[in-house]
């Protein structure tokens, strides 16, 4: 792979692994950058009519072909998709009204009438056409395998066409779901205009994002007159400023600033989030070819105290997608903790130097890791690398066992087995190899069937549990305070619509 695109690949595969950890443990500064979009004063309302959000970081960029986490949260009440996904992960229409499977290459689409841009142009077939030409061509597009996937659209009057896939394509509803709509006139626009019932009207890159309500939106009217997002990147200045009054939600709350925060007054609410952490074996190494080794040093991985030691806002899990995951396998067993069971196991892994490789800054991970293997007789050499020393360590297999976390996005497990399990996956950090699962992946990838596929997808999952491909820790839960005004019933895809927030 050409070592560039593995560069930028990598950073977006853990992108929000990283995210979860800098926001929730590390102090960040960035660079303030002044941006304006928008010349149009925002008007002065004194009532709860205005909402305050304070954000840890700040979107990348307003590109709607972005797939970054924190460009994403703004992005979503500003543009729309054809299809969206509730905050259990289920379909539901947005600009699209219906849909339906003509045959295994052919899906059908109704539009919304009536809808508009936020410059008063009307939406209608030619958008989508210029959205996906778009995601497949813009500088930068992280849409564009998805994008490519698609044979072409036939235009069946303005508010209906079919879609042609290029094989059978099971998640293409999911893919939908991330392209964003755009007016066809301004496909190259850098900031080009949304649907959605929010339109930024200024943008300080670093400090704060302002939004209005689009009086033209084709739904119900937005609850809020307008929107003041702020980046805090600060730890402690941020849950101040919260603290203060000067918001009425704080997104991402730090783990440690829970109880300061609940002693004030204001409530929290939680959710888990999709991201799980987890050790990967390299199989490819002299200690971990053997499979008891690997199970030996599972068995002496002891969650409950490590989820105590990353701070409590935690929970176990056994295997490597989040509950609610598509392809969860329920009937997996509990993560299993015996340090005497792990001695008898592989006696030969007793005196053995194990290398540990770990993203820079998370040095109480590395520390329990390195205790808990003690307790069997292995010697543990932990290394906490930047990006970049990070890369070429996957690239040449230089430690046993990785750190990982990797956050399943599109609630679809299929997404994880692709870039991290298969034998030919960029991220195959592992260098797991069965040819049985590579087939089941192939299987599922073109297997329309929901149940079938279901049954695919469990049956891999069970598999790597069988060869200890790698140990399941904990999954992290998202966090967030609010005032007296306000409350949020948390997404598990940690996303925030403004108007899905309660007003009281």
């Amino acid at each position: 792979m050409n070592k560039a695109f593995r560069t930028i690949s990598y950073i977006i595969f853990i992108l929000g692994f990283v995210w979860v950890s800098a926001q929730l443990f590390l102090e960040n500064q960035t660079e303030q950058v002044m941006v304006s979009i928008f010349s149009e004063d925002m008007e002065s309302l004194s009532t709860f009519e205005s909402l305050k959000i304070i954000y840890p970081d700040d979107a990348l960029n307003f590109e709607p072909t972005s797939l970054n986490p924190s460009t994403r949260q703004r992005l979503l009440n500003v543009y729309e998709p054809l299809v969206k996904t509730d905050r259990d992960l289920n379909f539901e229409p947005g600009l699209a009204l219906s849909w339906g499977v003509i045959d295994d290459l052919t899906w059908e689409f109704s539009l919304r009438p009536d809808v508009k841009f936020h410059d008063g142009s009307d939406f209608d077939v030619d958008d989508v056409k210029a959205s996906i030409l778009r995601a497949k061509n813009y500088d930068g597009s992280e849409l564009v395998n998805f994008a490519n996937s698609i044979d072409g659209i036939e235009e069946l009057d303005d508010l209906t066409f079919r879609l042609y896939t290029k094989r059978p394509n099971p998640l293409l509803l999911l893919g939908l779901s991330t392209v964003l709509m755009v007016p066809e006139e301004q496909m190259l626009e850098d900031f080009p205009y949304g649907t959605a019932s929010y339109e930024i009207v200024a943008w300080d890159q670093g400090d704060m994002m302002k939004l209005k309500r689009f009086n033209d939106y084709w739904g119900n009217k937005a609850q809020f007159s307008d929107v003041e997002l702020q980046v805090i990147t600060n730890k402690s200045e941020r849950v101040h400023s919260f603290l203060r009054g000067e918001a009425d939600l704080l997104a991402f709350v730090p783990f440690d600033a829970v109880d300061a925060i609940e002693e004030e007054g204001f409530e929290t609410a939680s959710i888990p989030s999709l991201e799980v952490q987890f050790l990967l074996f390299n199989i490819d190494s002299n200690i971990f070819k053997n499979l008891k080794r690997r199970q030996s040093v599972s068995m002496a991985i002891d969650q409950k105290s490590m989820v105590e030691a990353v701070g409590g806002y935690a929970r176990p899990v056994n295997q490597f997608v989040s509950n609610g995951v598509f392809g969860f396998n329920p009937d997996i067993k509990p993560h299993i903790y015996d340090i005497e069971r792990a001695r008898n196991l592989a006696p030969k892994l007793e005196g053995k130097t194990v290398q540990v490789h770990l993203p820079i800054g998370l040095d109480i991970l590395g520390e329990h890791i390195r205790k808990q293997l003690m307790k069997i007789g292995v010697k543990v050499v932990v290394s906490y690398l930047d990006m970049t020393k990070l890369i070429e360590s996957f690239d040449e297999g230089k430690a046993d066992i990785y750190f990982l976390g990797y956050r399943t996005g599109t609630g679809d497990s299929g997404e994880f087995l692709k870039d991290v399990v298969e034998s030919s996956a960029d991220f195959n950090i592992a260098n797991y190899s069965n040819e049985i699962v590579d087939q089941l992946i192939v299987d599922s990838e073109e297997e329309m069937d929901p149940m079938a596929r279901l049954e695919i997808l469990q049956t891999v999952m069970q598999q790597l549990d069988k060869d200890f491909f790698g140990v399941p820790l904990f999954e992290y839960e998202t966090l967030y305070a609010f005032s007296e005004k306000l409350m949020i019933e948390p997404r598990i895809d940690g996303l925030i619509y403004f108007d899905e927030l309660i007003k009281r």
